[in-house]
């Protein structure tokens, strides 16, 4: 187990519709050497008896005597992984048949990484392109993002994601991890394919977006990135700053101007924006940082 490359985690809660296919597509992985944590965290359905079913080595299983939370889950199922990276594949997510085989090419080609994120197709990058702190907050501030939407889209070097508990405060805390880890470490962008994540009534992705706490969540963890540790020059956390509270604004006045005055009340309370940013309300926000980058000339690891 000293050796052992990759844990995959599953954290679950009330997934019976959908864990036995997740399980599946784990144990079906053409890399076969792998730990496979399961966290069930008190399911009311029955989906720890499906769990139960599954009898295989490679398995650790663990159920929570109580509901604790979506992220208060994952540390507790970080803290029993042993493999020199992980994945999460949630209770109702599919992971490919070859992915870890791959996963595991590309970790052999930047073992100085500390994270690995699947991404679409983009004409200005030519995977794998290897992402240092300022290239990574440039994308995710001042242009379209390049790290995992979500965990199922990022490969991590354990014993760094374990020096960077999950927030329990928040709930979108998948972007929130990623961003405060890349403050001091590298990524590498490798294209997508490789899993599948359920978007449906009731997960935690549905969940999210449900009511304007994400978008204050959001913008304050962000401006706090900003203002703590932030690898970006100070003209470029300006800007960036820029384009937050500007977006931020416009929401309000569409809010406003659709009579949602209980979303407005609740953002006003939660969301302080200084004066001196009040006026970027007319400035548009920019978020083309890397536009001149061409087909002709993508950006490319050496």
């Amino acid at each position: 187990m000293e050796d052992l490359l990759f844990s995959v985690i599953t954290v679950s809660y009330n997934s019976s519709p959908f864990i036995k296919q997740t399980i599946e597509s784990v144990l079906a992985q053409s890399y076969q050497a792998i730990e496979y944590i399961i966290f069930d965290d008190c399911s009311i359905d029955n989906s720890w008896e499906i769990i139960e079913g599954f009898i295989d080595p490679r398995i650790k299983k663990f159920r929570n005597n109580t509901n604790v939370g979506e992220y208060a889950n994952r540390t507790k199922a970080v803290q029993q992984a042993t493999g020199k990276y992980l994945i999460f594949i949630d209770g109702d997510d599919i992971i490919y048949p070859n992915a870890l085989e791959i996963l595991a090419g590309y970790v052999s080609m930047f073992p100085e990484c500390s994270m690995f994120f699947l991404r679409e197709w983009d004409h200005r990058i030519l995977f794998p392109y290897k992402v240092g702190p300022v290239d990574i907050y440039r994308f995710e501030f001042l242009d379209s993002g390049i790290i995992g939407g979500n965990f199922t889209k990022v490969l991590f070097k354990r014993e760094v994601l374990r020096d960077y508990p999950f927030p329990t405060n928040i709930r979108s805390g998948d972007t929130f991890i990623q961003l405060k880890i890349a403050q001091n470490y590298t990524g590498v962008a490798i294209p997508d394919g490789l899993t599948w994540w359920r978007r449906r009534k009731g997960n935690a992705t549905e969940n999210l977006f449900r009511d304007q706490r994400y978008l204050a969540e959001t913008i304050n963890y962000r401006i706090d990135l900003l203002n703590d540790n932030c690898p970006l020059p100070e003209l470029e956390k300006e800007r960036a700053k820029v384009n937050i509270y500007g977006l931020f604004l416009r929401d309000l006045v569409r809010l406003t101007c659709r009579f949602k005055w209980a979303q407005v009340l609740f953002l006003v309370k939660r969301v302080h924006v200084p004066a001196k940013y009040y006026k970027c309300l007319f400035k548009p926000a920019r978020l083309g940082y890397f536009n001149h980058v061409t087909g002709d000339q993508p950006l490319h690891t050496d």
